[in-house]
């Protein structure tokens, strides 16, 4: 190194190709890319290394070998492909002289490419056919640096899930490893693409630097003092390494770059398009060096430079093409100086410049590249001027602390994000990705906990479909389809790996392994050989750990007294979200006093326990797997599912035998599958409402598709459907074409005496003046803030009342997503001071409210059971609901209530004014009301109902 110099040049190369070995065809035309960069790229630049080192000049530059690139230079079947190409080129080569004998320029051009192709052959053979080692022993010498890339050079913010990130990761660092004997330091990230969630994940990784662009360094905050004179680190202590904007363009523009020069050779004509144009004889002559369907490719015989006049090109000459390349690194050289001194002058270290290219540009793109390259470290201004070359990694050594910073969402591509990767020709292929990662992390989850065993067949299964998904992910596809060079290719590609993936899971999860079709994938992807399922299932992590408390370990060796059920829910007090959470815990209190001993899974909330008895239920709570990004609902949905399994799982094996699995609704419906599946125990499934029916029989969108196919397949594994409403009986009987003997009709409940009724006296004054005047009437609504519900045809029904009862108030109390839809409504019509939203209210508030109540309002236009309607019943307030659903079921119509036709404004106007007008109606209603909740409603029963459906499915 040149210890006089006043700053540093880092050359970054980043070799790579996606993995085309195609292992039943040897006329791919993909696979030649393979062919034409070890002829024009690797072997040229290590033939270069060994000029250099015979030669004792020092030389230093930085170079990543992608896994999928190494895959194939080490692959046996590749490298007897490669040789037969490279004898095919000379053959052509030395025909080539002969057909030139009367062009002598030409001639002379042929006999230049039979010695440069001779020499390859006799190189690689030399090499004993493997160039790794070579690239190795450099690398030990202290010639170059290399870095790593990850498993398939998959752009990883589009990645959905963070153990998705990490094993392309951790693949990468151990196919480094396995080939050059140590772990590696650097990576390039695919497309330099980062983000934030990156950072520790590659500190985990073991990894210390990566490449960025620079405009993630321009935008970084804070802004970096140094510039792009220096790397940056992140918060995991991960130096970012800024690409250089200047040195990039010099190279790469297509205006001002070197490799436009007329003196350099022309790469886009080629024999392989020139000949055989209306010439059948040129055509039979040029054929058999084209692919074997007769499609031109470009055959390696290019017999022009560039040239001025685009029209009119010129032969070739090497040598000006040599003595331009020296000319170009030694301009190269002097620009870099002059930053240098700029930099120095803000610069409290030896400034950096780093120069990082695709590696192909070098030779297969720019033919003279390795040249330049070459040049650049035998000029004088490398070896004593005021530049040296250096990699990061022997920057960091000099200056191992930089300055920390947050670099936003960044990549090399087109204007510098992701448009290139995520555009109108790509974007179909991340619904089907994401789908195959969430399908993979479901699979091994169960496997994780020998779900199906640790067979060596199943295992090989695993690897493969994670091998197939890796292939799928690669960002090459996405970026060919941008840029429609072989779309079609690059689609099939892309369809035909996640085909073979999902193939490979269908095996797992029918534990029916093919090893047939298992060889054939394992022959045709033979590569990335550090794939192990493990690296997955180390990583997932769903907190808390997965070791059970002591407090709800089974004892395995003592028989259980009682019948043991394991409840499903996705909500559970105290998270109530809607009327689920509460008929759930009610139903289990009731059972446990049945002898049923209850456990029931939901999801986490914060400030609760992960267990805990409550009411002597036993009570688990689930994290949901974290993700880089944002998820929708529905694969938040998904990852419950993952949490609740692999936590029943490990119930199941601490010595807890469940009689019955008791699922609540579709967002339970993968785990009730898998663990009906896993324990071969009965599965009762509630369904609380369908997506049909809350969507009034309009399932037109892709989510509404797939959750009424879930409520259907939940229907169709459960042993017996229990619904709270005979207008439930007939609709999933009808929508999921049920027998009759499958479905039973229990209704929810309230337990009684839970509320104070009007016949205790009690003092409401201060509550009322809360929300009305002394001689205001009170209509009160408690729900969910949802269309179905029907809150906004009370809305516009109030007017109506108020033209027979003008000092009506409205409460409306309960949280959702229709809030500010309501709010608006309500002021749109001039009622905002009539009508008041509370938001969410405790229980205590709510009974409260449904007492001092005049009228008890619930207008939906679907309404499954309608439970609220019995708590205001149980209240001793009058009712007024819509009839429809189990709402019509509850109230007979007169008698202890009113019904009014669903969604009809002047009917429901007019039986709440009924109510308001006549007391002594609305006084006997109430208390019929009253009667019947506490005859037909009691909790008690309905237990002892719901257990006779367990003993019924069990005598069956």
């Amino acid at each position: 190194m040149n210890l006089n110099a006043q700053g540093y040049l880092s050359l970054i190369l980043h070799a790579h190709l996606p993995y085309v070995r195609h292992a039943d065809r040897d006329d791919v035309m993909e696979e030649r890319w393979f062919f034409e960069a070890m002829t024009e790229t690797y072997l040229p630049m290590l033939l270069m290394f060994d000029r250099l080192h015979r030669d004792r000049v020092p030389f230093r530059l930085t170079l990543s070998l992608s896994p999928p690139l190494l895959a194939m230079m080490d692959d046996s079947l590749m490298s007897e492909r490669y040789t037969a190409y490279l004898n095919k080129l000379i053959q052509l080569s030395e025909r080539e002289q002969e057909r030139n004998q009367n062009q002598p320029e030409f001639a002379e051009l042929a006999a230049m490419y039979t010695q440069r192709w001779t020499e390859l052959l006799e190189y690689y053979q030399a090499c004993g056919h493997r160039v790794i080692p070579k690239f190795r022993y450099y690398q030990d010498e202290g010639c170059i640096d290399i870095m790593t890339c990850s498993a398939t050079h998959a752009f990883l913010p589009f990645l959905k899930h963070e153990v998705s990130i990490k094993a392309q990761l951790m693949v990468g660092v151990l196919e480094y490893e396995r080939h050059f004997g140590r772990r590696p330091r650097g990576i390039w990230l695919p497309e330099c693409a980062y983000t934030a969630e990156c950072s520790p994940l590659l500190q985990a990784a073991g990894l210390q630097y990566f490449v960025v662009d620079s405009h993630g360094l321009e935008h970084a905050s804070p802004k970096p003092s140094r510039a792009l004179a220096a790397p940056v680190m992140t918060m995991h202590g991960i130096h970012a390494f800024a690409r250089d904007p200047e040195s990039s363009r010099q190279v790469w523009s297509s205006h001002e770059g070197y490799p436009g020069d007329p003196d350099y050779r022309e790469y886009y004509r080629d024999i392989g398009y020139d000949l055989g144009w209306g010439d059948a004889e040129e055509w039979a002559y040029i054929k058999p060096y084209l692919l074997s369907n007769g499609a031109r490719i470009h055959t390696g015989m290019k017999y022009y430079r560039i040239s001025e006049n685009e029209q009119d090109k010129m032969p070739y000459h090497p040598e000006w093409a040599q003595h331009k390349a020296a000319k170009h690194a030694d301009h190269f050289l002097y620009c870099r100086e002059q930053q240098i001194q700029n930099y120095q002058a803000h610069c409290d270290r030896k400034p950096l410049i780093v120069s990082p290219y695709d590696a192909e540009l070098f030779g297969h793109w720019w033919y003279e590249g390795p040249l330049w390259i070459e040049a650049l470290f035998r000029n004088p201004r490398s070896q004593q001027g005021t530049i040296a070359f250096i990699t990061p990694e022997d920057y960091l050594r000099e200056y191992p602390v930089s300055e920390e910073v947050d670099i936003p969402f960044c990549s090399w591509g087109r204007n510098g994000y992701a448009e290139v990767w995520l555009g109108q020709e790509n974007d179909w292929i991340y619904r089907l990705l994401h789908q195959a990662e969430d399908r993979l992390l479901h699979t091994l989850q169960h496997h994780s906990t020998n779900l199906w065993g640790h067979t060596a067949v199943a295992e090989r299964v695993l690897n493969q479909s994670i091998r197939e998904l890796m292939l799928a992910q690669s960002s090459d596809w996405a970026f060919i389809m941008d840029a429609k060079t072989v779309p079609t290719y690059a689609a099939a590609r892309t369809e035909h790996h996640l085909k073979q993936f999902h193939e490979l899971i269908d095996m797992m999860e029918h534990r029916f392994y093919d090893v047939e079709s298992l060889e054939r994938m394992e022959h045709h992807a033979a590569c990335l050989t550090s794939v192990h399922y493990e690296l997955y299932t180390s990583a997932l992590s769903s907190p808390p750990p997965m070791l059970l408390p002591d407090a709800y370990k089974a004892d395995a060796g003592t028989p259980w007294r009682h019948r043991k059920v394991l409840m499903l829910a996705w909500e559970f007090p105290p998270l109530v979200i809607g009327g689920l959470a509460k008929a759930v815990f009610d139903l289990s209190r009731y059972l446990v006093d049945q002898r049923i001993e209850v456990h029931v899974i939901t999801r986490s909330v914060q400030g609760t326990p992960s267990y805990e008895r409550m009411k002597d239920i036993h009570v688990h709570r689930v994290h949901v797997l974290q993700t880089t990004t944002p998820v929708d609902f529905m694969d938040w949905v998904f990852q419950l599912n993952l949490a609740m399994t692999d936590y029943a799982v490990l119930l199941m094996e601490s010595g807890h035998h469940f009689d019955f699995i008791h699922a609540h609704d579709w967002l339970v419906h993968y785990t009730a599958k898998d663990l009906k599946e896993y324990a071969r125990t009965p599965l009762i499934a509630t369904i609380h409402a369908t997506e049909h029916g809350r969507n009034h029989g309009i399932i037109e969108h892709d989510v509404q598709r797939r959750i009424h196919q879930m409520e259907t397949d939940l229907t169709a594994i459960a042993d017996q459907v229990i619904v709270c409403s005979n207008a439930m009986v007939q609709e999933v009987q009808s929508l999921f074409t049920l027998p009759a003997s499958k479905v039973s009709m229990i209704p929810n409940g309230v337990e009684i005496a839970s509320l104070v009724p009007h016949s205790v006296e009690r003092d409401y004054t201060s509550l009322r003046l809360q929300y009305a005047a002394p001689h205001n009437k009170i209509l009160f609504y408690i729900g969910r803030l949802v269309y179905e519900k029907g809150i906004q045809v009370l809305i516009e029904a109030l007017p109506l009342i108020h033209s027979s009862v003008p000092n009506t108030k409205l409460i409306i109390a309960g949280t959702g997503p229709m809030r500010a839809e309501l709010e608006a409504l309500a002021a749109r019509l001039g009622l905002t001071s009539h009508v008041t939203f509370t938001g969410f209210i405790h229980d205590d508030t709510r009974n409260d409210l449904l007492q001092l109540a005049d009228v008890c309002v619930f207008p939906s236009l679907y309404e499954p059971f309608g439970i609220v309607a019995l708590e205001a019943m149980q209240s001793g307030t009058p009712v007024v609901v819509s009839d429809t659903g189990g709402l019509a079921e509850i109230i007979e119509h007169g008698v202890d209530g009113y019904k009014a036709l669903p969604g009809h404004l002047e009917s429901l106007a007019w039986h709440v004014t009924e109510v308001l007008l006549h007391p002594e109606i609305a006084k006997n209603m109430a208390a019929n009301a009253l009667r019947k909740v506490e005859q037909r409603y009691d909790w008690k029963s309905i237990a002892v109902s719901t257990k006779q459906v367990y003993e019924g499915v069990i005598m069956r």
